[in-house]
């Protein structure tokens, strides 16, 4: 242990004589080390560590695959669900959740305060139990509260209960007004809990106000109506695959048992809930580990070729002490005393950069980053850091270690302190150099792909235009709007009022807006083996207004949009989207034509397309997209609708007025969601730019430090060749001679080093095709940029040092011999 201290002592000393070549590599391992260990950060939070739940490695997702490319998404019917809890044996328990309309629940608060709207989820009353999730305050839901027309009881977010009711632990057991209606709040959820679901799970979200699911299972729907998320608990000693064999066989037996299920060739699957959650994560967050990995490598690199200078400088030192008796693994414990306080130094700053770069990553809140909540520095993490400081003190400090070792004090002193293996030292550097530009040629490449796959990003037509839209939500209570007509003459004079504007050039209604989820998937038919096997072509069906298409700048290619006449006692009209028509009637004009909406033998099954819209894009920018069927407001008016108002003016100008004008219509009637179209369509970039951001800032750490490697391993090559370039201009050589002549023994090596990184790239970047849009991951364009960027960079790293050799004084360079 002395003898550690005592190195470590010496090192630290060592290191204080020069504060230059420290501070660059302490930079540069800071650099490194602070990328890796942010990325890991996150890593940890999404992807290793649990869910926060009881044994939550055996809670599973149940998803329903219905039709040969059709709906695939975690969402169960109602009978379906209380047939799993009497067949399955190898799921002990299943628990399910559903929006609050399931329990005509809107979720608008009124009494104290300003009126809200707050998200509510329906439950089982088992399926907090199921979770493992004990209230904070108060109790559980009770069996006989699930019950239809049961007592009205909630229980809320910790968050809900902090911020709208001050953290009032007397809360429990008193009353708060829902819908104009008095429910007894029951219990105060856990501060840490959020409901983690699949991206997929559009009909549920984590809410603020929890309620029993009260749903009547007697209700005759149809199976493939599926509105419930259904969660399940694997029995002691079960594993995935026995749960999977099991629903397989279930599965099998519905198909012979319901008709819906037989025609859309039900499958059902077990999915892991940790998995299901952060499944779209993983790919970026593995390649961006890969990425900071390369990035750390290029650091070692640095720190190792600038120790290997230095050490060139301390040969004399390393002669002398080995002369005086010191062993051959003392100077390698030397060595690496040094490497290691740099790591260190270099973790200690890294850390630092991982706590300001994870700040920002909170600030900025990817809405493709699940869990972004359970990202945090913790033990893991700095256990990470400190591995990793080791790792790369032995990585950067090895080679160095070995050449001072190797040192022979009687070569040393033969050649005067200038010779010795000059050669080795040369090839060692080279290879250093080689490998940090062929890593940040990699780098350089999966960063200029996803930048050129973000700029096709944003050339996508989405099917409208957002740029000048405002958007709010309103959700109709049942107790006060009864039914559609109340509801549609309310949407009917809003509409009016908000046209009124200054500013509003139209204002539209539709019951899904594009990029917050699916709306209702609806089944088609057209033509006799779809008739047959109804249910398995789908289409995401939406309800608008007249105005809708006008308010979003689609594109009508055919027919006719809705008008007011289009109401309930009127033949039943569509309008289909472009890729539907084309399915149904290739070559044909749809307009007038009649598709089947319901089995056959239902009355009004068939429904007359009155018009054909230019597609748009639902769900996100980059999927492919379902077909779509569009319903006048006038024949079916959900409880939800969503106002979009296009304005001249700025879109967030309008908050204000469009808020005091619904609040004039009914002051109890909360807004939500209210913000520009144009949110949407930047979050619907959230995943390419939080991968291009990264990608590109590790690009640019990699061009740095590979920029500063070359150009101190060209800046010492001179300053070792000052003797040679004195006699050689002293001789009269050209300087330009001279400069090309350092710049040319530079490039050669460079430009082999860019050769084996873009093939490498080649290689490399198939891992990350998931994360491109309409770019190859062999694009010409991008290879080719990298090269040129990459070798400039070079050419200017060498240019330097080679202007500044032929700069030297003859005289005083032969003088100084």
């Amino acid at each position: 242990m002395s003898t550690l201290v005592h190195d470590l002592r010496y090192a630290l000393r060592a290191l204080r004589r020069t504060p230059g070549f420290t501070a660059a590599a302490v930079a540069a391992l800071a650099l490194g080390i602070g990328a890796t260990t942010t990325i890991f950060t996150v890593m940890n939070g999404v992807l290793l560590r649990p869910l926060q739940y009881e044994a939550p490695d055996r809670l599973v997702n149940i998803w329903n695959d219905l039709g040969q490319g059709a709906q695939s998404l975690p969402a169960v019917s109602p009978l379906d669900f209380r047939d799993y809890k009497e067949r399955s044996r190898t799921i002990e328990n299943f628990a399910a959740a559903a929006e609050g309309n399931v329990a005509n629940l809107r979720g608008n608060l009124t009494g104290e305060g300003e009126p809200e709207r707050a998200d509510v989820v329906t439950v089982t009353a088992n399926f907090f139990p199921l979770l493992g999730v004990r209230p904070l305050l108060g109790r559980q839901f009770q069996p006989e509260e699930e019950v239809v027309n049961g007592p009205h009881v909630v229980m809320l977010s910790y968050r809900l209960w902090q911020r709208r009711y001050a953290a009032d632990p007397s809360l429990v057991g008193k009353t708060i007004q829902i819908d104009g209606v008095a429910h007894e709040v029951v219990g105060i959820l856990p501060r840490n809990f959020t409901l983690q679901l699949p991206k997929e799970a559009f009909q549920v979200t984590d809410g603020d106000l929890w309620a029993p699911i009260q749903f009547d299972y007697g209700q005759p729907l149809p199976r493939n109506l599926t509105f419930f998320t259904v969660f399940g608990r694997l029995a002691p000693k079960v594993t995935m695959e026995q749960a999977q064999a099991e629903m397989n066989l279930i599965a099998e037996q519905f198909r012979s048992e319901f008709k819906e299920h037989a025609a859309s060739n039900l499958r059902i699957r077990a999915v892991p809930l940790h998995y299901d959650v952060v499944k779209h994560a993983r790919p970026a967050l593995l390649v961006l580990l890969g990425a900071v990995g390369m990035v750390l490598l290029i650091a070692c690199a640095n720190v190792a070729n600038l120790l290997l200078v230095r050490g060139t400088t301390r040969q004399a030192e390393f002669a002398l002490r080995t002369a005086l008796g010191a062993s051959r693994g003392a100077m390698i414990r030397q060595v690496l005393s040094e490497s290691l306080l740099l790591a260190l130094a270099g973790g200690g700053l890294g850390l630092g950069i991982t706590l300001g770069a994870l700040e920002v990553l909170r600030r900025l809140h990817p809405a493709n980053l699940p869990r972004l909540a359970d990202v945090r520095m913790d033990g893991t993490v700095l256990l990470f850091t400190v591995v990793i400081c080791a790792v790369t003190s032995v990585l950067f400090g090895l080679v160095p270690a070995l050449r001072a070792a190797a040192t022979d004090p009687q070569e040393h002193l033969k050649s005067g302190g200038r010779g010795g293996s000059a050669g080795d030292r040369r090839r060692a550097r080279s290879l250093l150099i080689v490998a940090e530009v062929a890593l940040s040629v990699v780098l350089l490449v999966g960063a200029g792909l996803l930048i050129r796959s973000f700029i096709a990003l944003q050339r996508v037509d989405p099917g409208y235009d957002g740029s000048d839209v405002l958007t709010f939500e309103l959700s109709m209570p049942s107790g006060k709007y009864p039914g559609g007509a109340p509801r549609r003459a309310f949407f009917r004079e809003l509409r009016e009022k908000l046209a009124a504007l200054p500013g509003v050039t139209t204002v539209g209604l539709v019951s899904q807006l594009p990029l917050t989820g699916s709306g209702p998937l609806s089944p088609f038919a057209y033509n006799e083996e779809t008739a047959r096997n109804f249910e398995s072509v789908t289409a995401d069906g939406r309800n608008i207004s007249p105005e809708y298409f006008e308010a979003m700048d689609a594109k009508l290619l055919a027919g006719r949009t809705f008008t007011y006449q289009d109401s309930i006692g009127t033949p039943p009209v569509i309008i289909v989207d472009e890729t539907l028509a084309k399915l149904a009637w290739p070559g044909q004009n749809a307009v007038g034509k009649q598709l089947q909406l319901a089995p056959t033998g239902d009355p009004n099954a068939f429904s007359e397309v009155v018009g054909v819209v230019e597609p748009m894009r639902q769900h996100d920018l980059t999927r492919d997209m379902l077909h779509q069927i569009y319903y006048p407001i006038g024949q079916g008016t959900p409880t939800n609708m969503t106002f979009v108002v296009e304005t001249t003016l700025d879109p967030a100008s309008l908050i204000p007025t469009v808020r005091r004008t619904v609040n004039e219509m009914d002051p109890d009637l909360p807004l939500s969601r209210l913000t520009p179209m144009s949110t949407y369509l930047t979050e619907g970039q959230a995943h390419a730019r939080f991968s291009l951001v990264l990608m590109s800032v590790l690009g640019a750490v990699a061009l740095l430090l590979t920029a500063v490697g070359v150009f101190g391993v060209m800046s010492y090559s001179v300053s070792q060749r000052t003797r040679e370039f004195g006699i050689r201009l002293a001789l009269g050589e050209d300087p330009r001679h001279t400069r090309l002549n350092v710049v040319m023994g530079g490039m050669r090596l460079v430009l082999i080093s860019i050769a084996i990184g873009l093939v490498g790239s080649l290689l490399v970047t198939r891992l990350i095709v998931g994360l491109l849009y309409h770019v190859s991951p062999a694009d010409p364009v991008t290879f080719a940029g990298i090269g040129v960027l990459l070798g400039g960079v070079a050419l200017l790293a060498c240019y330097l040092p080679a202007r500044r050799a032929t700069r030297v004084d003859p005289a005083l360079a032969l003088r100084s011999e």
